[in-house]
């Protein structure tokens, strides 16, 4: 696929503007400001819509109020297609047309037509610039085999969006700082009985003297063994250092040598040196040229010292004061989050007056459970009382009855009366047999009479009404007694857990008929506490942003540090008032005013350059740059060779072998085997110990208490097991899909390595010679064999690293994603010679890929030949 044609109807400075492209490489020159950012983002926004209004930097919106969009022909399997979009909601109006068929199609089907190429592999793999290239520092195989899984591995989304799903179901099983998954539940129910196990295991005196016995020994062991693993690795160590010692000894031998960096100090960088010196020198000058010239006309034009002050640090000031309305707000801001704070305070304490215990602690609230035993209590004890009192009213009036039913001494006993009867006529009997005649009849006669006295003393006395009626009250009073008793227990073991309730929330200060009550105030005071709690939080989020923003202005306008900090709002808006009027003001004054800051920007520019040439290379200043440079060319073939022996040995080793000698080493190896075998016995005797200890703790915790806590331990583990195989099974099945499509597109990773390594050795003019992808970053071979990192390449040979890489990815996976590569200035940073290698090299591909190059180097233009290249001119507006 390649565009051939851009239509522009209103973007950016661009007006009703038409481009017609090649096939092939099409070089678009122009100086700064000519539009070829403005087309690289019109290509990237047809295709693949406008940036939100959140970013207006981004749509580039006409600035002459004309039509905003435009559209671009594109050439795809034979068919000329033409993609129209203006302005409109989400991305843009579309509007699709086959011109070769003359057949309008869907928006729907522009994003198959550019598929699998979507806006973000665009923007990272064919859209280049020179920030974009600037990412290979943190380029990683990770991040080229996402590229290649998207585009290669038909289907990815929905097997991408398969495995979000597993990730998250897994997320709902368990997460390592969650409460709420199943698995984090189950963990937190076993340390609850772990915990509860161990209560009960401890009210053994034994077995907890076995468990600290077996803690210890525990302890004791983890000690032993990593001891016994760091004298193991201290024998191998040494072991290691006595074999590398010939080769130390020779390196030795090779002499001391002074070790300098072996790049950056070549004669192009001498070159390059002299060259940012030279524009810092000039920048010096011409801003000393216009101070001058500011002063002479400030000696005609009063200024506050202030904004003399200002003018100095414009650069580092417009950002400050782009902040001045934020600063303004969070101090207003601060002033009702201070109020707010005093009346939270003023609520918590009103509370806390009422309800807090002596030592200042509030009660603690009830939970659900405890609000119900509460309840239930108080109804017990209610309960209790009134049938206390119901059997002491009981119990009084028995007492009553039984005390009017006993006789008395003044009053006459009928009882008493017919037993006196019964025994007279008894007696009369007796008497009246002795003058019967004959021996029986006195006999009969006196038994009769002893018979009725008998009946009248004992039979007609158990027989009377009120004898029965005493011994019944005297039978409830005794049972009601009973009742009574059984009663006030029952009311001292409710009273007794009530107390326990209340001392164990600090409710002893308050009568127990205010505790329910009082929950709500508690629960109002938990909730004032964490709003002043968050107040807090805020109050002291605002301070650092104001403290910050104080230090940057004072820092920059030292006459402000000694203000308040409202004082310094003041000024600075004064300051930004004074900026205004003066930006609009005409003449001499306000020209040379922003030329000053041009040439403070030019200054700062050079002066940050010379800094980072000179610190990536890990020098001071200019003569140490040049003493560096001398030393590299003094360098000889003794010090190569000692740095191959270096490299070698490693610098670790080499660090370790100069800090000892053999005879040490050697009496250091015999001791550590010797402290490895003692360590070894040591920790052979410990393991046997704890087997005894285990023996004797499984003894002792055989108790129905133990056992029932371990079964329920022992079902939560199995529940445990089950829900970590589901959290199992869901995250790996997530990662055999990512593994699955990475090996769909795997197979063209080493293609794409390849070719990045032939491109790189023809943009480095074969300096560089191979590339290697590494898990965490790309890593490139030299011609003499040494690998370098990213981080140790200059900024232009990495930016000829990501070039390579990206072109390299185009090439492989141009049958299944042909896209045009657009190349805006992205060749900046390279020196003349690589450039021009570049040109070539971008030649060369456009007999097979289109390419946009919009560069500013009218040298471009030489390596364009045949017809399906392309040189056009932008005109500056």
């Amino acid at each position: 696929m390649y565009l051939k044609r851009l239509t522009l109807f209103g973007f950016g400075q661009f007006h009703d503007r038409t481009f017609e492209l090649a096939p092939g490489l099409n070089v678009l020159l122009g100086p700064n400001e000519a539009g070829k950012s403005t087309i690289t983002q019109f290509i990237t926004a047809i295709l693949f819509g406008f940036p939100t209004k959140k970013h207006p930097e981004l749509r580039y919106e006409p600035l002459d109020g004309s039509r905003f969009g435009g559209s671009v022909e594109l050439v795809k399997d034979g068919n000329t297609y033409q993609v129209t979009r203006v302005d409109g909601a989400r991305g843009g109006k579309v509007t699709l047309k086959n011109l070769t068929t003359d057949l309008a199609l869907p928006a729907t089907q522009l994003p198959k037509l550019l598929a699998p190429v979507d806006a973000q592999l665009f923007a990272n793999v064919y859209a280049l610039d020179e920030r974009r290239l600037g990412t290979v520092f943190q380029a990683s195989k990770q991040a080229v085999v996402a590229h290649l899984r998207h585009v290669g591995a038909v289907g990815s989304d929905f097997w991408l969006a398969q495995a979000q799903q597993l990730d998250k179901a897994a997320d709902e099983r368990y997460k390592p700082q969650g409460r709420n998954p199943l698995l984090n539940q189950q963990l937190r129910q076993h340390r609850e009985l772990t915990d509860r196990l161990e209560k009960a295991n401890a009210a053994y005196q034994t077995y907890w003297q076995l468990l600290q016995d077996q803690a210890t020994a525990h302890q004791r062991q983890a000690d032993l063994q990593q001891k016994l693993a760091t004298a193991r690795r201290q024998v191998d160590e040494l072991t290691q250092q006595r074999q590398a010692w010939p080769i130390y000894q020779q390196w030795v031998d090779l002499g001391q040598t002074v070790s300098v960096p072996d790049t950056g100090f070549t004669e192009d960088d001498v070159t390059a040196f002299e060259r940012v010196t030279s524009q810092v020198t000039a920048a010096q000058s011409a801003l000393k040229a216009d101070q001058q010239r500011l002063q002479n006309l400030q000696s005609h034009t009063q200024l506050p010292k202030l904004f003399q002050e200002a003018l100095k640090v414009t650069p580092q000031l417009t950002p400050l004061l782009e902040q001045l309305p934020t600063v303004t707000e969070t101090e207003q801001e601060r002033a009702r989050l201070l109020a707010q704070q005093r009346d939270l305070e003023q609520r918590t304490t009103g509370i806390e007056r009422q309800y807090a215990t002596t030592a200042g602690r509030m009660p603690r609230p009830f939970s659900l459970a405890t609000t119900q035993q509460f309840k239930q209590l108080q109804d017990n004890l209610t309960l209790a009382n009134q049938k206390r009192r119901r059997l002491q009213q009981e119990l009084n009036q028995a007492n009553e009855d039984y005390r009017r039913l006993q006789p008395t001494r003044q009053s006459r006993n009928p009882l008493a009366d017919k037993q006196v009867g019964w025994l007279a006529a008894g007696l009369v009997t007796l008497i009246g047999a002795m003058f019967l005649p004959g021996t029986v009849f006195k006999l009969v006669g006196a038994a009769l009479g002893i018979v009725i006295g008998y009946y009248g003393v004992f039979i007609v006395d158990s027989q009377t009404p009120a004898s029965r009626q005493l011994q019944e009250l005297s039978d409830d009073i005794r049972d009601l007694q009973a009742q009574l008793r059984e009663g006030g227990q029952r009311i001292d073991e409710v009273t007794d857990q009530i107390d326990a309730i209340g001392a164990a929330h600090d409710l002893g200060r308050l009568p127990a008929e205010q505790w329910l009550a009082a929950q709500a105030a508690i629960g109002e005071w938990e909730r004032l506490t964490q709003q002043l709690d968050s107040v807090h939080q805020r109050l002291a989020a605002t301070a650092a942003t104001q403290q910050d923003f104080y230090t940057a202005v004072t820092r920059l306008l030292p006459s402000l540090a000694q203000q308040e900090l409202r004082e310094v709002l003041a000024q600075l808006e004064r300051l930004q008032t004074t900026q205004q009027q003066l930006a609009t003001q005409d003449g001499e004054l306000a020209g040379l005013t922003a030329q000053l800051k041009r040439d403070q920007v030019t200054l700062t520019t050079a002066q940050a350059a010379q800094r980072t040439f000179l610190q990536t290379r890990n020098v001071s200043d200019e003569t140490e740059f040049y003493q560096q440079y001398q030393t590299i060319r003094e360098q000889g073939n003794r010090a190569a060779q000692r740095q191959a022996l270096a490299t070698q040995l490693g610098a670790a080793r080499l660090t370790q072998l100069q800090q000892t000698d053999l005879t040490t080493l050697t009496q250091a190896a015999t001791t550590a085997q010797t402290t490895a075998a003692d360590l070894q016995h040591q920790l052979d005797t410990v393991t046997t110990q704890l087997a005894t200890l285990a023996g004797q703790l499984t003894h002792l915790t055989t108790s129905g208490t133990q056992a029932t806590l371990r079964q329920k331990l022992a079902n939560l583990e199995t529940q445990m097991q089950t829900t970590a195989r589901e959290w199992l099974l869901d995250r790996l099945t997530s990662q055999w899909i990512a593994a699955t499509l990475e090996a769909a597109s795997g197979d063209r990773l080493p293609q794409i390595v390849a070719q990045a390594g032939d491109f790189y050795a023809q943009l480095t003019e074969n300096r560089y010679t191979k590339i290697e992808l590494t898990a965490a970053t790309l890593r490139v071979q030299r011609a003499d064999g040494a690998w370098r990192t990213v981080g140790q390449l200059s900024r232009g040979t990495a930016e000829q690293l990501d070039l390579a890489v990206k072109l390299a990815f185009a090439v492989v996976m141009q049958p299944q994603a042909a896209m045009p590569i657009v190349i805006d200035d992205g060749l900046v940073n390279f020196d003349a010679d690589r450039r021009q290698a570049a040109y070539q090299l971008l030649a060369k591909l456009g007999h097979h890929l289109q390419i946009i190059l919009l560069t500013a180097d009218t040298a471009a233009q030489n390596v364009v030949q045949g017809p399906t290249n392309r040189v056009l001119r932008l005109t500056s507006v």
